[in-house]
Parts: structure tokens; sequence; C-alpha cells
């Protein structure tokens, strides 16, 4: 058996914080490892807003997607990832000339490569690691048509995360900062998780993250999540996540007040 391959799971990408790598943002800790992870993500919306206005009350957005990520290490501390997602159905309702309209997306989604350095360290009954990941965006496709769930930008981002972990008790922390090459859907975010771990296989923990766009737009989220190791190779986790602040840019109108469920299984060697 390879050394840590039995180290907890920690995280699956969530859509809206891309600091997060896969696998586990740690995984795998070896020269020459390599994992992939597909995860099933549904988000659902359940307002339109102006500001932090409902301008729409009932005026709903629903996305289900699709996400293939793959990371693999030349050197513990050195890797590479990539992520896929893709858009299996979007809808969402949309105030046009004073009357609701429906519309629709679908379809293959930006491509996200990341560059995670690592700096592990371990201490007296605690170990975790220090984490620097340079990253850019690739738009698949020219964003042409009225509803796309994607920017279709090419972006620049830069993440820089800490997390520790006892027997028991884990933490991690971190920001993230998007350049896209049209200035006004530049982003900046964070993250805060506790996790307790329960069993020498399973985690249970409490995420909450924050993301802020330079058109003022904020959202706030947290719930638990749940995560299960099967075997050495096999793991998975599950998460939600509620909008406790949703806000949008006060020019505009954009759906918010949602909820986020994913599930995902991971697969290192």
């Amino acid at each position: 058996m390879k050394v840590n391959r039995l180290i907890a799971f920690l995280s699956l990408y969530p859509l809206t914080v891309f600091a997060d790598q896969p696998i586990m943002n740690m995984m795998p800790r070896w020269d020459g490892g390599y994992g992939i992870q597909v995860r099933s993500e549904s988000i659902h919306r359940g307002d339109l807003l102006q500001g932090d206005k409902i301008a729409g009350k009932g005026f709903t957005e629903d996305i289900s997607q699709l996400h293939l990520e793959g990371v693999f290490t030349w050197d513990k501390s050195v890797r590479m990832t990539v992520k896929v997602p893709y858009v299996v159905d979007a809808k969402r309702e949309q105030l046009i000339a004073g009357k609701k309209e429906a519309q629709h997306s679908q379809g293959l989604g930006d491509i996200t490569l990341a560059l995670p350095l690592k700096n592990y360290f371990n201490l007296d009954g605690r170990s975790g690691s220090w984490t620097l990941a340079p990253q850019i965006r690739i738009p698949t496709k020219s964003k042409k048509d009225s509803y796309d769930v994607y920017d279709r930008l090419w972006g620049a981002g830069l993440s820089l995360g800490f997390e520790t972990e006892t027997a028991v008790l884990f933490f991690s922390t971190g920001g993230y900062a998007w350049l896209f090459e049209r200035e006004d859907t530049n982003e900046l975010g964070g993250h805060a998780d506790l996790g307790w771990n329960f069993r020498d296989n399973a985690q249970v923990l409490w995420e909450t993250d924050f993301k802020w766009e330079d058109d003022n737009s904020q959202t706030l989220s947290a719930g638990p999540a749940l995560y299960w190791r099967f075997t050495d190779t096999i793991h998975t986790r599950i998460e939600w996540k509620h909008d406790f602040i949703s806000k949008v840019g006060s020019n505009e109108f954009d759906h918010g007040n949602g909820d986020r469920i994913s599930v995902g299984v991971g697969f290192v060697w």
C-alpha cells in the first residue's frame, strides 16, 4: 500500500468555489499518483433578484450538471488538475417585457486547468498543508445564446489555502481571485470548513463559502457534507449548501436564494 492512501477524501469540487481542487485538494500524495472523479450537481434558485430585492418571486432557475475532474502528481507537492463540466439541462424563468419567459441552456462548459503547489507539515498530533494554485479558464465556445450557464471568457486565477487536522478534527480555509478578459466579471471568494472524523474512513463537515463579483454581486452559502471511504481506491462524498446571503448587481436581474446538492465518487491510484 502506498503511503497516505487512507487520508480522508476531503473535497469534491464545488462549482462556486474555484479554489477547491480534485481530488480532495491533496490526494494522491505520492509521486506518479493520479485520480479521477465524477460528480452530479443540482442547483435550484427560487427568485429573480435585483440587488438584494426580489424582482420576481417564484421566477426559478434549475441547473443539472455532470463534472469530470482529474489529477496527476509528478511529486506529492506538485500536481496538475483538470475540471470539465457538462450542463445536462438548465432552465430559468426570466422577466422579459413584463412577461415570464423560459430560457434553456445545455452542453459543454468552460474547462479549468490548475497547478496546485503544496507544502506539507507534520507536528505533534497534527498535520496539514499550505496550497498555492495558479489556474486558467478556457472557454469551449463563444457566448451567443441569451442564456448560458458559463461566462465563455478566458480567465486567470490564483488561490491560496491552508488545512490542518488531528485524529478527530479537521479545519480548512482559503481564498481565491479570478481575472477575466472582460473586467465586469472579476471575482473574489473564500471558504472555511470544519470537520469531525467520526470513523477512520468517514467524516462530516460544515462548509461555508463566500463569493463576490465586481458588479457587487455577493453570495454566502453554507451547509453539511459527508465523506465515506469504501476502499483505498474508492471514495464518495455528498454535500448540500443553502444561500444565506444572495445579492446580484443593482442594475441587472439575476437569480438567487438557492440550494445546491452535489454527489460524487472518486478513484485514486
